[in-house]
């Protein structure tokens, strides 16, 4: 699964800068529980409304691999601008062999400050405009889907190899309302000491900007975190972390930006 990683940063896709003021996320479209040769409907959404589309990407700025047993399938996905939603809408059908995830990856692009503030294109574009780079920063994210998990099933808590990336240490078909639900988050393969955790749901008051029903919560030594899910809550979730930190000896950017979440559907 590092191949996906690895592929991901060849295939570098240029998004406007002013995108990333918001939040990039995918999710299961509904809370429904699918089975083999079902369709199962997804969104990604770029907003500042929670699970409430604001700005429709380009089906190339994202890309979408279906998983069984943390290993990449040939399965087709089709995806679409969703004008009406304000979202990306994919869709494929679900295979026999359950369980399933999805890994959805905005696809790598660049930052770079200049003199004349920050551009969000090539390297050669940037300075055929005249303007100094000062620093570049290379920036992607990633979105794990929980479609249809099974308690019996163990590989939910093995990682993909993601520069950043946040492990179920509870599996997501055990987590329930009125519980708590375990989270490890690795960075370059290492647990990951204080990473900040947010997390919230689909009915949480969408409508207020940002509005988080966890925030500000931080791993542990171990890299681990617990989340209080409220009773009340059996819905579509999201949890977040982020890291920007800057590389050196890279000829190509100064800095990463990364983001990573997971999704799944709280259903006891």
């Amino acid at each position: 699964m590092k191949r996906i990683a690895i592929l991901t940063f060849a295939l570098c896709a240029f998004v406007n800068s002013a995108a990333f003021s918001h939040e990039w996320f995918a999710a299961l479209a509904d809370t429904n529980s699918y089975k083999q040769g079902d369709t199962v409907p997804l969104s990604v959404y770029v907003t500042h409304y929670f699970m409430t589309g604001d700005i429709v990407e380009e089906p190339s700025g994202n890309m979408f691999f279906v998983l069984q047993n943390n290993r990449e399938t040939n399965i087709t996905v089709m995806v679409g601008r969703n004008e009406a939603q304000k979202v990306l809408s994919a869709r494929f059908v679900l295979p026999d062999g359950a369980p399933v995830m999805m890994l959805v990856d905005r696809v790598g692009n660049f930052a770079h400050t200049t003199t004349a503030g920050v551009r969000g294109s090539t390297k050669e574009t940037v300075k055929a405009l005249g303007l100094t780079i000062t620093k570049s920063t290379l920036r992607e994210e990633w979105c794990k889907i929980y479609v249809n998990p099974d308690s019996a099933d163990k590989s939910f808590a093995k990682p993909l190899g993601l520069p950043l990336e946040i492990v179920p240490v509870t599996n997501p078909a055990d987590i329930a309302a009125g519980n708590v639900a375990v989270f490890k988050v690795l960075l370059n393969g290492k647990s990951f000491a204080g990473a900040g955790i947010s997390a919230t749901y689909k009915s949480f008051n969408s409508k207020d900007q940002q509005a988080w029903a966890i925030k500000d919560m931080k791993t542990n030594k171990s890299g681990e975190v617990t989340l209080d899910i409220p009773a009340a809550a059996k819905d579509i979730w999201i949890v977040k972390t982020a890291y920007t930190g800057d590389v050196s000896r890279n000829p190509t950017y100064d800095a990463v930006a990364y983001s990573s979440w997971v999704s799944f559907v709280v259903r006891k």
